[in-house]
């Protein structure tokens, strides 16, 4: 939509406060979406003010009582409150990007109609797209065996007033001039609200939306959020970084893999889109300038994906000489013939350290559990190529999938003991809602205890029953261990290595334990 939109129209985009372990390392970097969001609505004339809660009140640690070993970390209520009156906000945005962020959103929006019931509250992210994608199996005919709820929380919450669903970027903004010009909502891809008879009401059509070119987006509005508490607080995604002064940084969108654990492909499709290299390198060049940052995170899914894009990128990068790394997992068996090039150019343009996402060390669960187009094989062979061409080499594996046994799950980790990798994240699986796992989870009821559901997900916490152990805390215990040895290798087998690793990378804590 092209309407002009009124001046009046102040927005306030909100990140949630968030879980984490108590006393460990919980990472927070600034929310891109919003960011995204931000830019679209500034350059059309609209007020907006991005708030991250939880970085806010970082050092606001509250203890959770289901839960002793977790806290949440932010804001109170009293000071989000008066942050509220102060910006005296039209609209109200919260991002939910995991689930684990979904009750302090809602009480963001408690908040938000305690101060003026008048204002709409909006929620959106990962989290909501895939609820609603749950909700609408939930009622197809023929899943009742799932279990899945069938009626959606978050719209029936008296403090939500709509849903924003999938990759809405521009969807957003012509919600945003819709509102505010006082016209019909119906034909807003995505939007999900409830009619006067309380049902909820939605296109379909949001289901299988139209992918918008990314060459239309512009930068993310950091201008807009407290680039320098980032940094003090310098926890950023991967955990071996240079500087503490970190750009996150999205170059494409998309996954064409079929992974039953990850929402990826349904949130952003499954054809990988990839930003204009000259863009991205523009977005690079004048933060290294404003926010004097020092290295660079690509956070896509599959950066490697694209050859073509990723080497005209590195060629644009290379004169930068800033370091910069794939915090994310990327695919290990993309361009095989030519791996080795490929990443001889990435290390020429400032790349040093690669994650590659192997998931499992067994080929059973990579076939018929995960749904991963990977061959055991080809996973030493990409690390050695790696580590060849001067890569430092992290690794991603997850157990405790239903149907693993504990002895695949033990056949993993000495694989990955013998894979070569520098360091090692073993992750507890998550049913993420919107995935083929988290509906068998709720079909056969693999749930431990049942009143602790995804809201209480953290990658270090145990939400469903797991072969071969009794209790989650067992097998909690059971996968710390198995990361504290994997971690401990590279001193044990390449002192040398190990020295190097620590003396490129800021911190004293980079072969320690992981925590997400």
């Amino acid at each position: 939509m092209s309407m002009k939109p009124i001046q009046q129209g102040k927005i306030l985009l909100f990140s949630p406060n968030m879980r984490g372990m108590k006393g460990g390392v919980n990472r927070i970097q600034p929310p891109l979406g919003i960011g995204y969001l931000a830019a679209l609505l500034e350059k059309n004339g609209y007020k907006v003010y991005i708030r991250d809660t939880a970085l806010e009140g970082y050092s606001h640690q509250v203890p959770i009582d289901q839960d002793p070993r977790m806290v949440l970390i932010g804001e109170s209520d009293a000071s989000i409150s008066e942050y509220i009156k102060k910006v005296k906000p039209d609209m109200v945005g919260i991002s939910i990007l995991f689930s684990n962020l979904a009750a302090h959103a809602h009480q963001l929006a408690a908040l938000v109609k305690k101060i003026n019931p008048r204002i709409p509250v909006i929620l959106g992210g990962n989290h909501v797209t895939n609820a609603v994608r749950d909700y609408v199996f939930a009622l197809t005919p023929g899943n009742e065996a799932y279990h899945l709820p069938r009626e959606l929380k978050e719209i029936q919450d008296p403090n939500v007033d709509y849903l924003m669903t999938g990759e809405s970027d521009f969807d957003f903004l012509d919600f945003v001039q819709t509102y505010f010009a006082k016209k019909s909502l119906e034909n807003i891809r995505g939007l999900v609200m409830q009619n006067d008879q309380k049902e909820v009401v939605f296109n379909h059509a949001h289901l299988k939306k139209e992918r918008r070119d990314l060459k239309d987006l512009p930068h993310p509005a950091r201008h807009l959020m407290n680039m320098e508490g980032y940094f003090k607080v310098g926890l950023f995604h991967s955990s071996q970084t240079k500087s503490n002064r970190i750009l996150s940084v999205m170059a494409s969108r998309g996954c064409p893999e079929k992974c039953s654990f990850c929402t990826t492909p349904a949130m952003w499709g499954s054809k990988v889109r990839w930003r204009e290299p000259q863009d991205i390198y523009k977005e690079i060049k004048s933060c290294i300038k404003k926010y004097r940052v020092g290295e660079v995170h690509f956070e896509d899914d599959t950066l490697t994906a694209h050859k073509k894009y990723l080497l005209e990128l590195c060629d644009l990068l290379e004169p930068l000489k800033i370091p910069w790394c794939t915090p994310n997992g990327t695919k290990i068996n993309y361009h095989l013939k030519t791996q080795p090039q490929l990443f001889q150019r990435m290390v020429d343009a400032g790349c040093y350290q690669i994650t590659l996402a192997c998931e499992s060390g067994v080929q059973r669960v990579l076939d018929h559990i995960i749904h991963k187009n990977l061959k055991i094989e080809q996973i030493k062979p990409a690390i050695k190529n790696a580590k060849e061409a001067g890569l430092f080499v992290h690794t991603f594996w997850i157990v405790g999938y239903p149907g693993e046994t504990r002895q695949e799950m033990e056949e993993t980790i000495r694989f990955a003991a013998e894979s070569g990798a520098d360091s090692f994240s073993v992750s507890i699986l998550t049913p993420l809602p919107g995935t083929p796992i988290y509906r068998q989870v709720m079909k056969e009821n693999l749930w431990w205890d049942s009143d602790k559901g995804i809201e209480q997900m953290i990658y270090r916490n145990s939400l469903i029953k797991v072969d071969g152990f009794q209790n989650p805390e067992a097998f909690e215990q059971w996968v710390q261990q198995q990361n504290a040895y994997l971690n401990s290798l590279l001193q044990k087998n390449n002192p040398q290595r190990a020295q190097e690793l620590i003396k490129s990378r800021r911190g004293k804590d980079l072969l320690k334990i992981k925590q997400t």
